[in-house]
C-alpha cells in the first residue's frame, strides 16, 4: 500500500471518528461548495434601481422592454436606455399601463393600459404604433400572452392574444385583426368552479414550447401554474348564450404520466395538488421545491424550460417543458417579492451551436423599482468569471 493511500485512510479515520464520538461539543459541519461550484445555478452580478417604477419587464431580440405607469422604455442588457437619432426608444404617453408581452416571433410587443381601458401594439425595433383597441371589459388586466393555437380556423386571423383578468374573473381571448383592430373571441377559463378548467385568481400567463398555455392561479387554496390546450372548442356552449362559456380551452397533461387513473389534479399543474384516490383539487401555501406560494409570473427559454417568479416565496423556480421540477435560486434577502421575469440566451460556442439557455435572467422585485441581473454558471463560466467568493 502506496504512503498516499495510507495518509488518506488515516484522514478519513479521523474524520469518521470526529463524526462519531459523543460529548464533543457541536457535530463537525462537512464543508459546502460555494461560488460557481455551490448548488446554486445563478447569482446576481448587477442591480439596476428605475425610479419609473416599473410594473413588468420582457426581452424581444436580446434588448429589455420595461413598462412603467406611464412608459414602455426599450433598454440594453445594461439596462441603459436604446435610442436611435439621439432620442430614446420609448412609448411615453401611456397613464396607467400594467401589462405588456410579446410574440413569438418578437416582431411586437401588445400593452394594456388600464387608465384607457385600452391594448396597443408596437413594433419591438422602434415601438412604432401599430394598432389599438378599447377593452372595456377587462377590468384589471394584470398578464398578457400571445398564441396563434387555432386561427387556422378563424378567417384573416393569425394571433389571439389573452389577458389575465382577476377583476372580472377570466382570461380573455381577443382575435388580433391586422385591419380592424381586436375582437372578443370567447375566453380560456373562469374563476367559478373547481374543476380542471377553473382558474380562481388569474395571473401570469405565458405560452410554453409545446403551444399549451400556462396559467398562474394565486389563490392560496391553489398556488398553481395550469396547463391549457387554448384552441377553442366551438362545441363548449351551454343554455345561456350571453355568458361567458363558449369557446374556452381545456385543461392539459404534461408530459409525464403519474401512473394514476382517474388523472389526479397533479397531472394538470405545476406545484401542489390532489394525488392519486383525491378527488378534491387542493393545494395552499408552500415552501418545498417544486411547490409555490403566489406563482406571478411566467417565462420559457429557448430549451423550453419554464421559469416561475415565486413571488410570495421570494424566488424563482424552474421546470423542464415536461413539468418536471429542475432547479431554484433566489431567497427572501436577494430576490424579495419577484414581480416579472426577462431571459436572454445566448450562442456561447457559434461553431458548434452551443447556447447557454438563459444565460441571463433579468428579476424585476415588487418593491422599489429595483431589477436584479442574474447570470447562470454556464454563462459566467464561458465569459471567464471567478466564483463570487474569490478576488
Amino acid at each position: 500500500m502506496t504512503l498516499a493511500r495510507l495518509w488518506l485512510l488515516a484522514l478519513m479515520g479521523i474524520v469518521v471518528a470526529g463524526l462519531l464520538l459523543p460529548g464533543c461539543g457541536e457535530k463537525i459541519a462537512i464543508p459546502e461548495p460555494v461560488g460557481l461550484y455551490s448548488g446554486s445555478p445563478y447569482r446576481v452580478i448587477d442591480t439596476f434601481t428605475d425610479p419609473g417604477a416599473p410594473v413588468q419587464l420582457t426581452i424581444a431580440n436580446n434588448t429589455l422592454l420595461v413598462l412603467t405607469p406611464t412608459a414602455l422604455t426599450k433598454r440594453d442588457q445594461n439596462y441603459g436606455v436604446v435610442a436611435f437619432s439621439g432620442e430614446p426608444v420609448a412609448v411615453t404617453d401611456l397613464t396607467d399601463a400594467r401589462a405588456l408581452c410579446v410574440n413569438r416571433e418578437e416582431t411586437q410587443v401588445f400593452v394594456y393600459d388600464r387608465g384607457t381601458s385600452t391594448i396597443s401594439w408596437y413594433r419591438t425595433s422602434d415601438l412604432t404604433l401599430q394598432g389599438s383597441s378599447e377593452v372595456p371589459e377587462v377590468i384589471d388586466g394584470v398578464s398578457l400572452a400571445t398564441s396563434a393555437v387555432g386561427t387556422a380556423d378563424v378567417p384573416g386571423i393569425d394571433i389571439f392574444l389573452y389577458v389575465s383578468d382577476p377583476g372580472a374573473g377570466v382570461v380573455h381571448r381577443y382575435a388580433v385583426d391586422p385591419v380592424s383592430g381586436l375582437y372578443s373571441y370567447g375566453i380560456l377559463c373562469r374563476d367559478d368552479g373547481d374543476a380542471a378548467r377553473f382558474v380562481h385568481e388569474p395571473a401570469g400567463l405565458v405560452q410554453d414550447s409545446q403551444d399549451s398555455l400556462l396559467v398562474c392561479d394565486l389563490d392560496t387554496t391553489r398556488n398553481w401554474v395550469i396547463r391549457f390546450d387554448s384552441t377553442p372548442q366551438l362545441d363548449d356552449v351551454t343554455a345561456d348564450p350571453d355568458d361567458q362559456d363558449p369557446w374556452r380551452g381545456r385543461a392539459a397533461l404534461w408530459g409525464n404520466f403519474s401512473g394514476c387513473l382517474p388523472r389526479p389534479a397533479a397531472d394538470y399543474v405545476l406545484g401542489n395538488a390532489a394525488g392519486c384516490g383525491e378527488s378534491d383539487w387542493v393545494g395552499g401555501t408552500s415552501t418545498e421545491q417544486g411547490e409555490f406560494y403566489s406563482p406571478r409570473a411566467l417565462a420559457i427559454d429557448g430549451s423550453g424550460r419554464i421559469f416561475v417568479a415565486d413571488t410570495g416565496n421570494s424566488r424563482v423556480q424552474v421546470f423542464e417543458p415536461s413539468g418536471d421540477y429542475a432547479l431554484l435560486f433566489g431567497n427572501p434577502e436577494e430576490t424579495p417579492a419577484p414581480v416579472s421575469l426577462g431571459l436572454v440566451d445566448v450562442v456561447s460556442d457559434p461553431a458548434n451551436n452551443r447556447i447557454n439557455y438563459a444565460a441571463y435572467v433579468f428579476v424585476l422585485l415588487e418593491n422599489g423599482g429595483q431589477v436584479l441581473k442574474f447570470i447562470s454558471n454556464d454563462q459566467a463560466n464561458d465569459e471567464g468569471l471567478p466564483p463570487p467568493d474569490l478576488p
